[in-house]
């Protein structure tokens, strides 16, 4: 479709809109239709719309040039500013740049219309409006009809005398009445009112009378519905009963209810209407109110209740009977007490609910109660009282609010708090916490004790913290920096961690901070201080003791190896470095097997570094090639290497050059196997010599003896030479023989077995030679030990031997006795012999010594003892005095005895 244009002067736009108003972009008026001028003569050209008029719908608070377009193309009314406002409805639309209202004025009422002095030829042919004016000049033809109906109105004056006796009758009832009363003719015009329908209306007397229900009421919000059947009512002669919004005077409205009941005359017509306006707006409002609140009630999450005023339930919601499990029939009549208070309702809060109610007054509390199958619950209630008119109880409305999870979460949080505190209370560490006015909101007693703070903790709340500050200050080493840096951390307001602070006596603290906030707020600040003095010194002593084994490292003649998990060298020590003969570089990054391990040592090497893995730690020894070719043999000690985390990152090893010691043990080795072969040609020339010596003593012996058969012509000196032949003989074959013993028993295999040494003992009694003034007793039962029998018999045999033959007394006794502990047997043989001199004492257990004048006597008995006991890892010593007797004490390990 084609574009129109259309083209209009001053003149043809004024007769089709006469109430034109043409402005520019800038909302400046560059126009505007006749009719308009005549109702506004004080509007002007150039001057601003917004100057003279108000956009009412759509609403603006401010009409703007960039906002004008919002305006287009739709309804819009806007009225003038001053004291007789013209209410303007139409629309705008944009002319090139500029803009143009058309429209026309909107009146409320036809008296609206008269006051601006309108007539026809104001308004467009086209506008509805010119109906009003029709209406207008029938108003004025009907004036003049009633001028003439004045006459008929006299001549029925008598009439109206008698009907206005009955009139005043009813005008007191009706004057009294507070609603508004109004008589109307038969047609509807009201010719009298009380003085309560003038209030409600705001219309003056004279301003009533002549019109009729309608135009005083009627307005934009009246349902037209209810107004067509009063006024069919009116035109049937019938009683009516409506309710519309009426309007008022003033602006404003009220809800109406007008109760209409027509009066008959005596033929049955209708004389006369009677009727009741009643405001009926506050009651419309508490039902609109009551429905609201029903329909909220209804859907509100919270249960809700109504009960009457005696407390019985009228109404529950929903979320009532969900919340408590009980059906609706089991609810109505009952009251909520009953119903829902349990063993751990609060009696304290049962009666502030009874008097509460009692008295009218609202309440509000928490509360348990139970549901219908004795679960318990918790519920904030709020409840008030609802009363009639007349100020008396109707019934009560109460809302209550599950809040069993709120307190679940508040026990919870309550019971976190306490832990926290109590965790706060028992740190290491002083804790003081302060809000964002330097109030202090918990300190704790490690906080007090590391500045000898003797106050109770909770006297220190609210305290204010720079006066702390200020109070410890002198602890510090430096008081001044200790203050301005914590005024300095204050306006910084910045995290700080583990600043350390030395004190006076040589503590040494480290201070956090941290500002609290909640949200965006600063919310206080929390302050920790922490002894370290012994973790600072046990620092400072970690270092020198790791720079210490550093240096020991570094130089210890042994090699330090560090590998990997697998086996690539990470680190190797000068010594190392020296030992295999590789430079650092060389050895970094390789293997050791690879660079100098032989063949036959790869394999036990590589079990060794298995076990290291699996977290055990080895020794071992290896020969290896250095980087010369030379051979070594080296002790390797290696154990698992663990990170912080306890996981095994390789392993450490410390090797030692053993190739000295393994050459010098070697050497050893050869040498013990030669002394081996010497000490078995010994034993063999021994038992030779031994063999031999023996021979020619015997042959000696039994001359000596076959010539003192013979017996002729011997002196007494020559028979006495013979004897001291025969008493050196026999020396010299015990000297033979103990020689012979006393090589056997370092020589000779022990053979280990269960041994009674009362038996040992025993035979030795029946071998040697006891006189009869001699008695040799067991003192008490000796044990069963594990050892040699050869051995044990030599021990004993020479001690009690040794024992009877330096027995000088009529009567003589050797005693055998022993004791033990945990670890060893203590064996003892006393004697009531001769005694030994002190000064003999300790050389009497070396070979070939002898202190006795008894020529029979070699030397080697106790030699034997003492070597026997000394291959036991066992010890010997005396107890003797000359004239008295002796006694030997023998201490064995029972590692040679146990039973």
């Amino acid at each position: 479709m084609e574009d129109l244009q259309f083209t209009f002067t001053d003149s043809s736009l004024n007769n089709i809109f006469p109430f034109y108003i043409l402005i520019d972009r800038n909302l400046t008026i560059k126009s505007f239709g006749k009719s308009i001028a005549k109702m506004m003569p004080d509007l002007e050209k150039d001057k601003s719309f917004t100057d003279y008029f108000t956009v009412i719908r759509p609403f603006k608070e401010n009409v703007l040039p960039k906002n004008f377009k919002t305006l287009l193309h739709q309804s819009v009314i806007f009225t003038s500013k001053g004291f007789n406002a013209l209410t303007l409805k139409g629309q705008f639309e944009q002319q090139q740049s500029d803009f143009i209202f058309l429209g026309s004025p909107w009146f409320m009422s036809l008296e609206e219309v008269s006051k601006k002095k309108l007539n026809r030829t104001d308004f467009a042919f086209h506008d509805s409006l010119l109906e009003i004016l029709h209406v207008l000049e029938d108003q004025a033809k009907n004036n003049t009809e009633l001028k003439n109906l004045i006459k008929t109105i006299d001549k029925q004056s008598k009439q109206l005398k008698i009907d206005k006796e009955e009139l005043n009758k009813l005008s007191l009832v009706a004057s009294a009445n507070k609603n508004g009363v109004v008589f109307t003719k038969p047609q509807g015009d009201i010719f009298w009112c009380n003085e309560a329908f003038i209030n409600l209306t705001g219309f003056s007397q004279a301003e009533i009378i002549g019109k009729s229900l309608i135009e005083v009421g009627r307005g934009r919000l009246s349902n037209k519905a209810e107004i067509i059947k009063m006024v069919d009512a009116f035109y049937k002669g019938e009683a009516f009963d409506v309710e519309y919004i009426h309007s008022k005077k003033k602006g404003g409205t009220f809800r109406s209810k007008i109760t209409g009941q027509p009066i008959l005359d005596s033929k049955g017509y209708v004389s006369q209407y009677f009727a009741i306006v009643e405001d009926i707006s506050i009651e419309k409002e508490r039902e609109e109110q009551l429905v609201l609140l029903s329909s909220i009630a209804e859907r509100n999450s919270n249960p809700v209740l109504v009960s009457n005023k005696d407390g019985r339930i009228e109404w529950v919601n929903s979320s009532f009977l969900e919340l408590t499990e009980y059906s609706l029939e089991e609810i109505i009549g009952q009251k909520p007490d009953v119903l829902l208070h349990g063993p751990e309702t609060d009696p304290k809060t049962i009666n502030y609910l009874t008097e509460q109610i009692k008295n009218g007054l609202p309440f509000y509390c928490e509360i348990i109660n139970y549901t219908k199958h004795k679960q318990k619950y918790w519920v904030r209630i709020q409840g008030q009282a609802l009363h009639d008119e007349y100020g008396k109880i109707k019934k009560y409305f109460t809302i209550q609010e599950d809040i069993s999870l709120e307190k679940e979460l508040n026990q919870q949080l309550i019971e976190s708090q306490n832990r926290l505190n109590s965790l706060i209370a028992n740190l290491q560490s002083g804790i003081l916490f302060e809000d964002e006015n330097k109030k202090i909101l918990l300190v704790n007693t490690k906080f007090c004790s590391l500045f000898d703070i003797e106050a109770e903790t909770d006297l220190l709340k609210g305290f204010d913290s720079e006066l702390i500050t200020i109070g410890i200050k002198d602890f510090f080493e430096d008081p001044n920096l200790f203050v301005n840096r914590t005024t300095e951390i204050l306006d910084q307001k910045e995290i700080v961690t583990a600043e350390a602070i030395k004190l006076v006596d040589g503590r040494v603290l480290e201070r956090s901070f941290i500002p609290i906030y909640k949200g965006n707020k600063l919310d206080g600040y929390l302050w920790s201080y922490e002894d370290v003095t012994i973790q600072k010194k046990y620092k400072e002593s970690l270092e020198s003791e790791r720079e210490k084994y550093s240096n020991i490292i570094a130089n210890m003649n042994m090699g330090l190896l560090e590998v990997d998990t697998n086996d690539i060298i990470k680190l190797a020590n000068q010594s190392f470095i020296e030992m295999s003969g590789f430079t650092a570089a060389e050895l970094i990054g390789n293997k050791p097997s690879d660079l100098f391990l032989k063949d036959q040592s790869k394999l036990l090497f590589k079990d060794k570094i298995k076990d290291r893995i699996k977290g055990l730690s080895n020794s071992h020894e290896i020969t290896i090639n250095t980087k010369g070719g030379e051979e070594k043999y080296w002790l390797i000690s290696g154990a698992p290497n663990y990170n912080v985390n306890g996981e095994i990152i390789g392993s450490i090893g410390i090797h030692l050059d053993i190739t000295e010691h393994k050459k010098l043990e070697l050497q050893k080795e050869q040498l013990l196997k030669r002394l081996e072969i010497q000490n078995e040609q010994l034993n063999e020339y021994a038992h030779m010599v031994s063999h031999d010596l023996k021979s020619p003593l015997r042959s000696i012996h039994s001359l000596i003896a076959w010539i003192k058969e013979d017996g002729r012509g011997f002196t007494e000196a020559t028979s006495h030479y013979f004897e001291l032949i025969e008493d050196k003989v026999e020396k010299m074959d015990n000297l033979i023989q103990g020689i012979l013993t006393y090589s056997k028993v370092d020589s000779s295999k022990e053979f280990t077995e269960k041994i009674d040494l009362n038996e040992i003992v025993q035979n030795c009694i029946e071998i040697i030679h006891i006189p009869e003034n001699v008695t040799v007793t067991i003192q008490n039962e000796l044990p069963i030990l594990n050892t040699d029998r050869f051995r044990m018999q030599q021990l004993f045999q020479n001690l009690i031997s040794n024992a009877v033959n330096f027995i000088d007394k009529k009567e003589g006794f050797v005693e055998i006795a022993y004791e033990e502990n945990a670890n060893e047997y203590i064996f003892s043989i006393k004697d009531n012999g001769q005694g030994i001199d002190s000064k003999y004492q300790t050389k009497i257990f070396e070979l070939f010594q002898s202190y006795s004048e008894d020529t029979k006597s070699t030397g080697i008995g106790l030699s034997i003892v003492k070597r026997i006991i000394a291959n036991y890892n066992g010890d010997i010593w005396m107890e003797s005095a000359v004239g008295i007797g002796t006694t030997f004490f023998i201490k064995l390990p029972k590692n040679h005895g146990e039973t």
